[in-house]
């Protein structure tokens, strides 16, 4: 907590209503005015707030349970916690919590008071030690007024009361406002209850006595900082429970509710000692000088508040207050700051209120931040009637007369959320305080613009309010019927309990109304071809929140279609088929193929046959969809790139004998009708040159290798295709044709003789042995052999060899000749 100024009072100023007060009695502002022509609220008055000015003097002590029972122990404590300030501390009361507030006998700097409550903090018989704060209805200066309900309304930046009302207007429900008190005001007086004073000083009360049960509000206008009396307290009551249907003025969100007015600010301010009592007193609580409260709220309302932390003494009457089922809301402020610098705003269990606008954007007063649990309308008064109007007296310090002003501030948005927390209450009494916080957050809509700083967002009463009542089950509304147009449709409701259940009806186009149709059947005309057509039906029970719920929309004289699909595979060679999807029953469906965007000649049936002409193309299939009372309807499938066909094959066989000068030739097996093969001939992997035929004779170069034979496919349309043989088995050496020699001449000495070889293999080298009864004659190797005396007696034969590269060498031997 800072130090502020002269004397004790930190920085409670919540400023949060600027008012502007009507003078005379009554200024008729209810809906007998137009939205646009709200006449200007005159005689402005704006209230300030001097901080210098306040007093700083009074704390709040607790002890522990021992040491407080003893006065002279407290005395003892106060002796030695004041002995630096040399001051003296009396007791004024205590508080229904067991607190005492004491005063100090002078006024103390801001210093001063710090180290008081630090000194009486430190005591080992104080369980905590705090500033009695002075508290007051905070005011936003403006100076142009307005009247008008837009906060109530059903809209953008309205909480949709009216629809509202028809479930509970808070009949049952108790609001108690700890403010300024109330006065008297025929637009209000019907539903206020018995309420009380708790304010324990008469200079601030200004009746003359200290706490009694008259909450009439004698004025709280400020010599001190030159301020007129608010009827802040008056103010607030009526935009929670002004009387509605009595034909002037204006209506309370709770109409229906009941008010107990708690009198705890007065004169310029009020102590949190008084306030913190009322919270007590307005809860059910026993009070010191007061009577108990015959009506214990089930809401309590707190537009007021200060810059500091929340106190021990606050949070605890807000603990007893919500244990005793009693529903704490109060203002965030108007510093333009973040709330949890204001308090109780800062208090754990309360719903803390930012203000809204009539744009349904937050007011640029309003606190916000993470210690705002919603936002409501609180008025700007920069737009016009963008004020919240309501009850207030006319006078300007004590009360005139009766009037109706308009304010701005977060001490207007509160009122709304606690009239929300009634309505819910009248729904629902079973709700605990934390339920009806956890709906009001739950049922809020988030702004534009302020994440994270108006906490859930705009509050709704509607959405609140039903989220707490019995659910009717709700049927699920079916379309029944044609969307031709001429054609008359119905609703099926489905069903709905617990009966019986008021079904209205009303039928969209493109999700708006039309315009007188509300029964359960609608013809469909030629103004909506083309119109999505649903109905929302909406079922009412006394009793139970309203449900709505809407059909599936039909399409109003447009065909049921779908996108068609283009199945089969997108290659030449193969068929494609086109898939139509669903369309409205009797549909007649025509077919066109489309190739690069044009139509196919002749291509209109539900198939097409891809040749190679389409290769590389684009194809769609378009189908148009006819039928009487209908839009006639084409749709284009997505398009499919026709890629090459895909060849037949089959891996190539290789026949015949693998050894030189043996042909071999491959077996094709069946390819696609019309594709021209080739050939090519490979020596273990490697083409042979030129070997491009069907078939290949084995030459001496193969002798070792192995075989094999790639046949490659061609045919427009179709991506080319290769298949390669199997290798043979190495190709073994050629067998040589040769022939048995035979020997020509005259077997005699000196007489020659020839080898006639025969035929052999082309190419074969040949070469001579003669023998001499079998043995090799030296020197004899030729063609021809002369006989010599040394062949006299012997038999004579040649053997003839050939070699050839490739081929297994031959030699044959010649049969021998007769003895010489």
């Amino acid at each position: 907590m800072s130090e502020m100024f002269n004397r004790l009072v930190p920085a409670w100023v919540v400023a949060a209503s600027a008012i502007s007060l009507v003078s005379g009695s009554v200024l008729p502002i209810s809906a007998a005015h137009a939205a646009d022509s709200h006449p200007e609220l005159p005689n402005a008055r704006t209230f300030h707030a001097d901080p210098s000015v306040l007093r700083g003097d009074r704390f709040i002590v607790k002890f522990r349970d021992t040491a407080g029972a003893s006065s002279a122990n407290r005395d003892s404590s106060y002796s030695e916690a004041a002995a630096d300030a040399d001051v003296a501390i009396e007791e004024l009361h205590t508080m229904a919590g067991g607190a005492q507030v004491v005063e100090a006998d002078r006024a103390l700097t801001a210093g001063e008071a710090n180290n008081l409550v630090k000194a009486l903090a430190a005591s080992p018989d104080v369980e905590y030690a705090e500033h009695d704060i002075l508290m007051y209805p905070a005011y936003i200066p403006n100076d142009t007024y307005y009247s008008g309900q837009w906060s109530f309304a059903n809209s953008r930046a309205g909480l949709a009361f009216p629809e509202t009302w028809s479930t509970t207007t808070g009949k049952g429900s108790v609001v108690a406002v700890i403010d300024t008190g109330v006065t008297r005001h025929s637009d209000l007086d019907a539903n206020v209850l018995p309420g009380a004073d708790l304010i324990t000083d008469p200079e601030i009360s200004r009746d003359g006595d200290g706490r009694d049960q008259d909450p009439l509000d004698n004025g709280d206008w400020c010599d001190e900082i030159d301020s007129d009396s608010s009827w802040h307290g008056t103010h607030v009551a009526g935009i929670i429970a002004a009387v509605s249907g009595n034909g002037r003025g204006v209506a309370g969100a709770a109409h229906g509710a009941k008010i107990v007015p708690v009198r705890a600010l007065g004169a310029c301010w009020g102590w949190m000692s008084d306030i913190t009592d009322a919270v007590i007193w307005a809860a059910g609580g026993e009070v010191k000088d007061t009577n108990p409260n015959p009506n214990p709220a089930d809401v309590i309302n707190m537009s007021l508040g200060g810059s500091d932390a929340c106190s021990p003494s606050m949070q605890h009457a807000i603990d007893f207050a919500v244990g005793r089922g009693s529903t704490v809301v109060v203002a965030a402020g108007n510093e333009a700051e973040p709330a949890e610098y204001t308090s109780p705003a800062n208090c754990s269990d309360v719903i803390t209120v930012a203000a809204s606008g009539p744009t349904g954007n937050r007011a640029g007063y309003s606190n916000f931040g993470a210690a705002v649990d919603v936002t409501a309308p609180g008025g700007d008064m920069r737009y016009a009637a963008g004020g919240i109007t309501s009850t207030v007296d006319t006078g300007t310090t004590v009360p005139v007369g009766e009037g109706y002003a308009s304010m701005q501030g977060t001490s207007m948005a509160a009122p709304h959320v606690a009239s929300i927390a009634a309505l819910m209450k009248s729904a629902n009494p079973l709700l605990s305080p934390a339920q009806i916080e956890a709906v009001i957050k739950s049922s809020a809509r988030p702004i534009a613009g302020c994440s994270g700083a108006c906490g859930a967002g705009l509050v709704s009463a509607l959405t609140a309010v039903d989220s707490v009542l019995p659910k009717l089950k709700a049927g699920t509304p079916v379309v029944v019927g044609t969307g031709a147009i001429g054609g008359t449709l119905s609703v099926n409701p489905g069903t709905w309990s617990p009966q019986p259940v008021l079904l209205s009806y009303q039928w969209l186009r493109d999700g708006s109304s039309i315009t007188g149709a509300t029964g359960p059947t609608h013809r469909l005309t030629p103004a909506e071809i083309g119109s999505k057509v649903s109905v929302r039906v909406t079922g009412t029970k006394s009793g139970y929140a309203n449900s709505v719920r809407q059909s599936a929309a039909i399409s109003a004289g447009v065909l049921a279609t779908a996108t068609p699909i283009i199945t089969g595979h997108s290659k030449v060679g193969n068929m494609l088929k086109a898939t139509t999807g669903r369309w409205t029953t009797g549909t007649a469906l025509t077919y066109q193929w489309l190739r690069n965007g044009s139509p196919i000649p002749k291509a209109t049936g539900t198939n097409y046959p891809l040749t190679a002409a389409d290769s590389g193309r684009s194809f769609k299939v378009r189908i148009t969809g006819a039928k009487s009372g209908y839009t006639t309807t084409v749709r284009d499938s997505a398009a499919v790139r026709v890629t090459a066909g895909s060849l037949a094959t089959v891996t190539p066989k290789i026949t015949g004998t693998a050894k030189v000068a043996k042909k071999l030739t491959v077996k094709t097996g069946t390819w696609t009708s019309g594709t021209k093969l080739t050939y090519q001939w490979h020596r273990s992997g490697k083409p042979i040159k030129g070997a491009k035929s069907k078939t290949y004779t084995l030459t001496s170069d193969d002798r070792g290798d192995r075989i094999s034979v790639k046949v490659t496919g061609f045919k427009a349309g179709y991506a080319s295709a290769a298949k390669t043989s199997a290798k043979t088995g190495k190709v073994a050496a050629g067998t040589l044709k040769s022939a048995k020699p035979k020997i020509y001449g005259t077997a005699k000495v000196g007489q020659k003789l020839t080898a006639k070889v025969g035929t052999w293999t082309s190419g074969t080298k040949l070469t001579y042995q003669w023998h001499r009864s079998g043995k090799p004659i030296k020197g004899a190797t030729s063609k021809t052999y002369t006989l010599v005396s040394a062949d006299r007696g012997d038999r004579i034969s040649v053997k003839v060899t050939g070699t050839k590269s490739g081929y297994t060498t031959a030699a044959k031997m010649s049969s021998k000749t007769k003895k010489f």
